[in-house]
């Protein structure tokens, strides 16, 4: 166990290497070009803009990647709550960007669903899966939360109308920085925090079968 802990680090840690290194040497050469010689401004303010997009990238992952640090660190302040109730703040969080691409967000959660949970954790892979279910489904689509009991688990299923994800790579996408079929922009650690977020909770992530794009998370129920 210890050797596959410490082995998941060094892959870890050379991933992330290899993520930050593309973006720094992008902003490198940019300046290196803009330094060269004397420049219109026009040509300056377009390498400066390169860079600032490098930069916007660069901030994204690093803070990704302290989110899947705290997720990992499993310091977990648990409470009884609502997961419904949780599920439906974090839908109305995320509505006003769903509706720049007319996706509507559903919860459907016809009863109460009581866990102990960290309220900030499952904000947090629930954000997650929100974002997640937006990048990959159609504009014009809808999003859905789907909140209940199974046995004595709460579950948790987001679905997005969009391809969903290959039975090959349904456990490959919670890897740290698997991106698969993800659109530019994604840092790939958003599942990884997910599925690190319900191990700690006791639970599981997965990608249950299904038309369309699932992902679920599943803690103890109370």
């Amino acid at each position: 166990r210890l050797r596959g802990a410490r082995g998941a680090q060094e892959r870890l840690i050379a991933e992330a290497a290899h993520e930050l290194r593309t973006p720094l040497q992008l902003m490198r050469t940019s300046l290196d070009l803009g330094l060269r010689r004397e420049r219109p401004a026009a040509e300056l303010k377009e390498a400066l803009e390169v860079v600032r997009g490098e930069v916007t990238r660069l901030a994204h992952l690093s803070t990704r990647l302290l989110d899947l640090a705290t997720a990992r660190r499993g310091h977990w302040d648990r409470a009884p709550g609502d997961l419904a109730a949780a599920a439906r703040e974090a839908a109305e969080a995320i509505r006003a960007e769903a509706e720049t691409r007319s996706v509507l967000v559903e919860v459907f959660a016809p009863e109460p669903v009581q866990a102990s949970f960290d309220p900030n954790g499952i904000r947090q892979a629930l954000d997650n899966l929100l974002a997640n279910a937006l990048r990959h489904g159609p504009a014009g689509g809808t999003v859905r939360i789907e909140v209940r009991r199974a046995g004595g688990a709460a579950r948790l299923v987001v679905h997005d109308d969009g391809p969903g994800i290959p039975a090959v790579d349904r456990e490959r996408v919670f890897e740290p920085f698997a991106r698969g079929t993800d659109k530019p922009g994604s840092a790939g650690l958003g599942l990884a925090i997910v599925r690190e977020v319900a191990r700690g909770h006791g639970g599981r992530a997965w990608v249950p079968d299904g038309q369309g794009g699932n992902v679920a998370l599943e803690i103890p129920a109370r």
